[in-house]
């Protein structure tokens, strides 16, 4: 009986932890956010996309993205103006496939599994204003791995045509990395046909953070180089003992915690090996995992999430 019972509890914590962001290591991990320049005429400004939380489309697990503009001008003050809130974004991860959604349905953004050579239909859109639906074709012109920050992220080159195939203006340059999309462009392609309704040309990709990772952003002076920076400070308000440890762990602070807060141990490239409530004891085990460095999370809702780089032997 207390063996059926534990396997049912490894069983709820396994679908629970499939039923939460996808796959973070590849899109979405925790704390997320994407910033893009972009320049219309005399006004610059930025573009920052952040994962806000998971949601369900359709009964399927999804992320909501929200998107914020902010602009300055030469000529004028060098503060932001007052941002401005976008329309927002729904992805999912399917396999190695990155989907958006539009107009009711999913269609492929990336795919990281993808051979050279194959191809799939993508919305075209803007950051902003009423646009009409258009798809283009993605082909894939080479693939590749790089090791940024300590991770190896897997990236494609493409290539845009009309859905018959035929050559289009507003190619979509640049790589398109693992988390971190498109680092020259906007992480969609924007459509030529809604002129006066973007801000103008976006990209690059300036900065990515998230939960656990460095800073990371596009040098477009040096080759067009992707660079990670030093990674941030461990939030001492949250932390586990013995570290390094085995067998039994103990989680400290903070002293009370919202309903619902859980935790997710991520491994160095990212990907969720474990996922669970927190324990009222405030004891953790962590039995059949290799031994190793892990990012363990702390999610709260309304709260950031808080991150402890846990080592394991």
């Amino acid at each position: 009986m207390q063996k059926r019972l534990l396997l049912g509890l490894l069983l709820a914590i396994t679908l629970n932890g499939h039923a939460q962001s996808a796959n973070p290591a590849i899109w979405c991990p925790p704390g997320a956010s994407w910033t893009y320049g972009y320049t219309l005429f005399a006004i610059q400004g930025t573009l920052t996309v952040r994962y806000v939380r998971d949601t369900l489309v359709a009964g399927q697990p999804a992320q909501l993205l929200t998107r914020q503009l902010g602009s300055t001008s030469p000529n004028g003050p060098s503060a932001p103006t007052n941002p401005i809130r976008l329309a927002s974004m729904v992805t999912r991860v399917i396999a190695n496939r990155v989907e958006v959604l539009a107009q009711g349905k999913f269609y492929t953004l990336y795919d990281f599994g993808a051979p050279v050579g194959s191809s799939w239909l993508t919305p075209r859109v803007v950051p902003s204003g009423p646009c009409p639906t258009e798809q283009v074709l993605v082909t894939v012109d080479s693939v590749g791995t790089q090791q940024l920050a300590g991770r190896p992220l897997r990236w494609l080159r493409v290539h845009l045509s009309t859905p018959t195939g035929a050559p289009v203006l507003g190619p979509w340059i640049g790589r398109i990395y693992e988390q971190l999309g498109n680092a020259v462009q906007y992480m969609q392609p924007q459509s030529p046909t809604c002129v006066g309704t973007d801000p103008g040309y976006i990209g690059p990709l300036t900065a990515f953070r998230a939960t656990g990772w460095p800073t990371i952003g596009y040098n477009d002076t040096i080759m067009g180089t992707m660079l990670g920076t030093a990674p941030p400070q461990a939030n001492t308000a949250f932390g586990v003992y013995p570290n390094p440890g085995t067998g039994l762990l103990t989680l400290t602070g903070p002293a009370a915690l919202p309903r619902g807060a859980t935790l997710h141990l991520l491994d160095l490239t990212g990907r969720l090996v474990w996922h669970g409530a927190v324990p009222a004891s405030r004891q953790l085990a962590m039995p059949g995992l290799p031994t190793g460095a892990y990012t363990l999370l702390l999610l709260q809702t309304g709260q950031p999430p808080l991150a402890q780089r846990l080592i394991l032997q």
